[in-house]
């Protein structure tokens, strides 16, 4: 009979993709991950994972043991449940830095909801391959149309042309867009609809750029020039020249279907998306 250990391994794997990323989620370290795969191969007599270049690979028969496992986790859960009605596990979400106000506010309140659950918060501006499952939950603003994956649609963000005051009182008595300096972002995070819209209205004395939207806002705040930001993180900075059209920008959460299943991880959706919706509410009530 094949060891539930060897198919909670199997079933972490299939979720993160690689050794070392399920020994992250489990804490083990990834040669032992490795013997336990080796070792459920040659007890049911054939592979269960396929090893590549980019990552770990379920065989047909590793697909339906994970399937397997999902399952017993799933009827575990319900009887932890059943028992003391409380939540347990580990969820890992990724995010650009802009939105880490927003996610250590939906963790704070998820943690104080879910004491026996964790969260690991990765801040990473790239597109964190979901479907790998090398994060349970991500937030992104593009839709790269994945079918394996669900995008749920929380927020659409409205921007505007912001500044500091100290550098708004510094401008031309009749300044244009032309003559502010503008602090923008590095390619490819500068191909955003609102900044395209930004610099046709005018705003294109690039003064320098950065790649993080965290060093943005703070060269902002700071009074080096005008940025294009969201209306939600613009406390404390100024309109220069008043509301620029600029088009919003959907905001998804991406996540497995089978992420959806695991109780903990459903719980932590729906407390980031609540969160999300309602700092989008208190900016269009602003």
């Amino acid at each position: 009979m094949t060891d539930w250990d060897d198919l909670r391994v199997l079933l972490a794997i299939s979720r993160r993709g690689s050794f070392l990323q399920a020994g992250a989620v489990l804490d083990m370290a990834a040669s032992t991950l490795s013997r336990r795969i080796t070792r459920l191969e040659k007890e049911i007599g054939e592979p269960v994972v396929e090893r590549g270049v980019d990552g770990l690979r379920l065989t047909a028969r590793g697909a339906a043991l994970a399937a397997t496992a999902e399952n017993l986790e799933r009827d575990l859960q319900r009887q932890t449940l059943a028992q003391d009605g409380a939540l347990s596990g580990g969820v890992t979400v990724t995010a650009g830095d802009g939105f880490v106000p927003v996610l250590t506010q939906a963790i704070d309140r998820y943690i104080e909801m879910h004491p026996r659950c964790t969260v690991d918060l990765l801040v990473d501006s790239t597109l964190t391959k979901v479907a790998r499952g090398g994060v349970d939950i991500a937030v992104r603003t593009v839709h790269l149309g994945e079918p394996s994956l669900i995008y749920s649609k929380v927020a659409a963000l409205s921007f505007g042309v912001y500044c500091a005051a100290d550098y708004a009182r510094r401008l031309p008595a009749n300044a244009t867009p032309g003559d502010a300096a503008m602090i923008d972002l590095s390619p490819p995070f500068d191909q955003g609809a609102h900044l395209r819209s930004a610099r046709a209205a005018g705003f294109v004395s690039s003064r320098f750029r950065v790649s993080s939207f965290a060093a943005q806002l703070q060269a902002c705040a700071s009074g080096y020039g005008v940025a294009v930001l969201p209306d939600l993180l613009s406390a404390g900075l100024v309109q220069p020249f008043g509301a620029v059209a600029l088009p919003p920008m959907d905001v998804f959460l991406v996540t497995r279907p089978q992420a959806l299943r695991q109780p903990h991880l459903r719980a932590f959706f729906d407390v980031l998306r609540d969160t999300v919706r309602a700092a989008g509410a208190r900016e269009q009530s602003a």
